[in-house]
């Protein structure tokens, strides 16, 4: 296994000019890294690592040493990763940044020793010792919560039967989020009919047929002119609610819209209603998502780590980015008040702090509140709404 050792200061200008001996009288803040930095998963783990090294170069006067340590990807690749990480002097760990990876070293000795600060989004049965910091669902539902409880709006829940759509339902319904009725589907072939039944198609079909039928025995020429314009259309009427909340994402998403325009019902009769899309350009080129709503970050901050990616590594980032850009600086502020220099989880508790995400905290479960905004697609662009 290999250990990897980066050590980040200011240029020697930047040293010079803000005072090399104030610096050296901070105590260094050493931060173990636990990231797939081989394997499956290598790209996101070095897009992490990369972006803990910006975000260590634009820190003003830090003395700080960032130790990342490989766990291929893997769950037994995370459990020697933290066996290797005990053998150096550690104040707190970020990562892993998978679930599976944080449960296979969660009953290894010495795991209660370390804080750790996780990229995850998972906020159930969290350790004592864990932070979640990603963005997770309550987050996005209480973003959403006035969006979806807005009066004279009737909103229909359609989604799969995963249990990360049912964990959704079961948080907007403790957020006390009414819907008119839920459809769930249980496989990709099922969207097509569940999406049938949620636009009462065969109903306002019919009702389209038995109206062409009436008009088709009459001689008066209004009844002539509104055949011709009926005879162009698949139904009669809307339907009996006004939102439509699902929980997909990239092709499902697409596909579960697209069947709802197929079956008469669209963007221009109903206001769809989806979870954080990470600005997924996909999203801006396909016409049945055009003014779909979804909270997410602050959009502008995205765009500026995206160009520095850019500058930097000639690509883009993708999603957890933007998330790994805040940590280290969060890390620095609590260390820097702490005359101990030991942190526990009681230091990152109920404090509001702003980042890159926006503005945020921890609470008392150990997982990040974001302070989410919402943003419409309209027009090829991503606009936020509130």
């Amino acid at each position: 296994m290999k250990k990897i050792f980066f050590k980040f200061f200011l240029l020697f200008s930047t040293l010079l000019s803000l005072g090399f001996a104030a610096e050296s009288k901070n105590q260094e803040l050493r931060i173990g890294a636990i990231l797939p930095l081989t394997g499956d998963y290598q790209e996101i783990g070095n897009n992490v690592l990369k972006t803990f090294e910006l975000t260590l170069f634009e820190l003003p006067n830090v003395n700080v040493v960032l130790i990342p340590f490989d766990n291929q990807s893997s769950p037994s690749g995370t459990k020697f990763a933290f066996q290797e990480l005990q053998s150096q002097k550690i104040d707190i760990i970020l990562g892993p940044i998978f679930e599976e990876n944080l449960q296979s070293i969660i009953n290894v000795n010495n795991f209660s020793k370390y804080t750790f600060v996780s990229l995850s989004n998972n906020i159930l049965n969290l350790p004592e010792n864990v932070i979640s910091f990603g963005i997770n669902v309550n987050s996005q539902i209480l973003a959403l919560k006035k969006k979806l409880s807005e009066k004279k709006k009737d909103t229909i829940f359609f989604g799969d039967e995963k249990s990360f759509s049912q964990t959704v339902l079961r948080e907007m319904e403790l957020q006390q989020i009414k819907f008119r009725n839920k459809y769930r589907y249980q496989s990709f072939k099922e969207i097509s009919p569940k999406a049938r039944d949620a636009t009462s198609y065969d109903w306002r079909h019919k009702k389209l047929l038995d109206q062409i039928k009436i008009l088709q025995n009459s001689e008066d020429l209004k009844d002539i002119k509104r055949l011709k314009i009926l005879e162009q259309l698949d139904t009669l009427d809307g339907v009996s609610y006004e939102q439509v909340f699902i929980p997909a994402f990239d092709n499902e998403l697409i596909s579960v819209v697209s069947f709802f325009d197929y079956y008469d019902v669209n963007y221009n009769n109903v206001e769809f209603v989806t979870l954080n899309q990470w600005f997924n350009k996909t999203i801006l080129i396909e016409p049945s998502l055009q003014n779909i709503i979804f909270p997410s970050i602050d959009y502008k901050n995205f765009q500026e780590l995206n160009a520095k990616f850019k500058d930097n590594y000639n690509k883009e980032i993708s999603n957890i980015e933007i998330i790994a850009y805040d940590t280290i600086p969060l890390l620095v502020s609590i260390w820097n008040e702490k005359k101990d220099k030991i942190f526990t989880i009681q230091d990152f508790r109920n404090k509001e702090f702003k980042g890159k995400v926006g503005i945020f905290k921890i609470n008392q479960y150990n997982f990040a509140e974001h302070k989410l905004d919402l943003y419409q697609v309209k027009k090829g662009t991503f606009k936020k709404i509130n």
